[in-house]
């Protein structure tokens, strides 16, 4: 029973861990984030802190990995309409969290994971992928034995236009201003349900 008791107020001390960096996430740009100020805010020793996350790029990880797992079990529970892009992109981009955590995986915040936090990060999406790609099969029509390539080439696209959509501040500022760059104004809804969508239908036809 003590034992018991030290693992579930791990567990708390965890969640409040990732609680409180979501809020600062939302305020916050991550590399304006420091694991020290979230100790000290937590009223935590830093080296606690550090059993957890060894790195801030884990704690964004795990935040990460609870997004997406939240969106496909959202998507996977809502009607299918028979158009992918329609279905899970649309739930997407009501998650502006897990957009900009997918926009800084790749360059930001798998560099700088720890590296069992990294070995973790990519067990984990392979088996996330494994089973998005069955899910799909299963749900959308002409796809089988091709449901992986999808969840991936789908996953491509959330990263680039993700990074196009929403763009650092001097570019983004740059873009507003002058209207013969009018073109790069990219809607990240719009864009990535119609690449899906096209994806999809291409993936069908060669099956």
């Amino acid at each position: 029973m003590k034992r018991a008791s030290t693992v579930q107020k791990k567990e708390e001390r965890r969640a409040s861990i990732v609680e409180h960096a979501r809020a600062w996430i939302a305020q916050r740009s991550f590399d304006e984030i420091r694991l020290d100020d979230l100790a000290r805010e937590l009223d935590l020793v830093k080296g606690t802190l550090y059993l957890y996350f060894p790195t801030k790029q884990d704690l964004f990880a795990s935040i990460l990995v609870e997004e997406m797992e939240a969106w496909w079990e959202a998507a996977m529970a809502a009607p299918a309409t028979g158009s992918p892009g329609n279905d899970l992109c649309r739930m997407l981009a009501e998650r502006n969290l897990l957009i900009r955590l997918i926009a800084s995986l790749h360059m930001t915040i798998e560099p700088g994971l720890s590296p069992e936090g990294l070995r973790r990060m990519k067990r984990w999406f392979r088996d996330f992928a494994e089973g998005a790609s069955q899910d799909i099969e299963a749900r959308y029509p002409g796809i089988e034995g091709s449901g992986f390539r999808l969840v991936m080439g789908m996953y491509a696209l959330m990263v680039g236009i993700s990074q196009l959509a929403f763009p650092p501040r001097n570019v983004r500022a740059l873009i507003e201003k002058d209207d013969s760059l009018a073109p790069f104004r990219i809607d990240f809804e719009s864009f990535l349900v119609q690449s899906v969508d096209s994806l999809y239908h291409g993936t069908a036809r060669q099956c």
